[in-house]
């Protein structure tokens, strides 16, 4: 049994086999074809024809008459990091064509999520003749008809689950994932869906050489609303990170640049940016003004030029994201109370749903994640206000929440979202009957799992592999992040020597891992509470990571320890 009470799932038990193999057929990449694509990733790869997502050229089409007609143009966007990111994209590139367009952000609280109707009615009374979605309108059929009934065309640009019947109302819909869609890629975020229409505008406009000059600041944004909406890092969107992150070291954007030094990238300016980086610096940042604050305040950030205004944005930001981390562990500690006690007596439901008045719609999904990590089961919370309820969901991975919440839709007054993650509203009304239901049917779904966290681990590897030339092959995969994870190996019958803890509060512990006569580093982050247990083990199976460490201009290499368990 690991120490951390995890099933280790050894994917390949294939010793024969090259490791760097193995690590891309993990991966899903198993044709030489696959293979050469997928390391072959570099500067000079090209992005998919834009043009190949269905509705395109009609988009462009009507997007240019609104700009040759002074017609004034409104980006409807989400106050998520993927939504503000789509939204900055588009501005930049309609700004680029000299476009009349402004960008209008929905607030969490007072709004809720998606195009509304009183949105409709403000862009009536301003005499809006085009909308375009960012990352948000696949599910708004009603208020796509209200709006086209009043003169108002809307064109749609969305990744999110496609509902089966989507806006017939909508003049066209950006969406790889839509019927009928002949598009290379299916899995782009927002920013994703985003990037392909400003490239789109561009090609018309400029030509195919110099649209590739005009997209090149925008990658950077689009890699950040991929990574913190975490889009499978697997055909174009690991391109987009790939290069946004490379164009993130060296960034023109005067917002961008605040960010980094807020989130404490400054020492890395001439290294390395990863996708670890962004989404746990960077991305809360952006996202802190849309969960607690002014999704405005994080918008002017990415889209501004004043460098004192941009300082202020930046501060705001970094104090919200204070905030909101005070807030997630309040409201965390409270919910863990209750389930704890529920787990202690063997009676923790299969599906853990909890309402509050004081627990903020903000920070709800963060607080649903939290559960959901701690206890392995899918997580709804709820903030109470008073009348109705608004939730978020968050999963696991053998079960589908969308799939979830659409079975019970009865019992709501709107939904949506993916297979991991989703949001609701509902009366309190119904609160009692639908707990009821989804915790049984919750039960129907997970009672025969292994509900135990898994630990997925490449191959185990031999000691005699461990070198320079490894690391190098794992340092092929990069940008690692969804469906492209980082490299874990096990290595057995490892003894461990000189065994401490490190860090501030001993949260870390670092020993020396004797392998075949030889002594290397291993530091453990986050398990300094197990060093005892390390202690009375005089041979363990490890699950790590195989890097360099990098301290004083030397690099050596050391293991990342991620779990142990005893060898028996």
């Amino acid at each position: 049994m690991s120490v951390l009470g995890k099933k280790w799932i050894i994917e390949s038990r294939d010793e024969a086999k090259p490791i760097l193999d193995i690590l891309l057929e993990n991966r899903g990449l198993n044709t030489k074809e696959e293979k050469a694509e997928f390391l072959d990733a570099n500067d000079a790869s090209e992005f998919h024809d834009p043009f190949l997502m269905r509705d395109m050229q009609k988009s462009v089409d009507r997007i240019m008459k609104a700009i040759e007609n002074k017609e004034r143009i409104i980006i409807f966007g989400d106050y998520d990091v993927d939504g503000l990111t789509s939204a900055a994209i588009l501005f930049h590139a309609l700004k680029r064509l000299k476009a009349n367009h402004s960008v209008r952000l929905p607030n969490r609280e007072k709004d809720g999520y998606g195009l509304s109707m009183p949105f409709i009615e403000e862009f009536k009374g301003i005499e809006i003749k085009l909308i375009i979605t960012v990352d948000c309108g696949i599910s708004c059929s009603k208020e796509i008809a209200y709006a086209s009934q009043n003169g108002i065309d809307t064109i749609i640009t969305d990744h999110h689950q496609v509902p089966e019947e989507p806006p017939k109302d909508a003049y066209s819909i950006n969406h790889p994932k839509q019927k009928n869609c002949t598009y290379p890629f299916e899995e782009l975020t927002g920013a994703g869906v985003a990037l392909k229409l400003a490239h789109a505008l561009f090609i018309h406009n400029l030509g195919n050489e110099d649209a590739k000059k005009e997209i090149e600041p925008l990658i950077e944004l689009a890699a950040l609303g991929t990574i913190a909406d975490i889009g499978i890092l697997k055909g174009e969107n690991r391109l987009i990170v790939k290069k946004g992150l490379k164009n993130l070291l060296k960034t023109s954007s005067p917002g961008l640049k605040i960010l980094k030094d807020l989130a404490g990238f400054s020492e890395f300016e001439n290294k390395e940016i990863s996708t670890t980086m962004v989404g746990y610096q960077m991305a809360p940042r952006i996202n802190a003004a849309g969960r607690i604050g002014d999704p405005y305040i994080a918008l002017k950030l990415l889209i501004g030029e004043n460098q004192k205004d941009l300082l202020k944005y930046g501060k705001e930001l970094d104090e919200l994201n204070r905030r909101r981390q005070e807030m997630t562990g309040q409201s965390f500690l409270k919910a863990i109370e209750k389930f704890a006690k529920l787990e202690q007596n063997s009676m923790l439901p299969f599906v853990l749903i909890e309402s509050h008045p004081d627990w903020h719609v903000g920070i709800i999904g963060l607080t649903a994640s939290k559960l959901a990590e701690r206890f392995n089961r899918p997580a709804m919370i709820m903030q109470d206000l008073g009348d109705t309820l608004v939730g978020s969901a968050r999963s696991i991975e053998s079960f589908n929440v969308i799939e979830a919440i659409s079975a019970h839709k009865h019992h709501l007054t709107s939904f949506g979202g993916h297979k991991e993650a989703a949001g609701f509203t509902m009366k309190k009304s119904a609160f009692a009957k639908f707990k009821k239901e989804m915790e049984k049917f919750a039960e129907s779904k997970l009672k025969n799992e292994d509900l135990r966290k898994s630990l997925k681990i490449d191959c185990e590897i031999q000691p005699e592999k461990i070198s320079e030339s490894l690391i190098n092959d794992i340092y092929k995969l990069k940008p690692f992040g969804s469906s492209n994870s980082r490299p874990i190996f096990v290595l057995k019958n490892i003894k461990p020597n000189f065994i401490e803890t490190v860090g501030r509060n001993a949260d870390h512990v670092k020993f020396e891992a004797e392998i075949n006569g030889k002594n290397i580093p291993v530091i453990g982050f986050r398990l300094g509470e197990h060093s005892q247990e390390l202690r009375k083990h005089k041979s363990l199976n490890m699950a790590c990571h195989v890097d360099f460490n990098e301290w004083n201009g030397s690099k050596k290499i050391q293991l990342e320890l991620v779990d142990f368990e005893q060898n028996c």
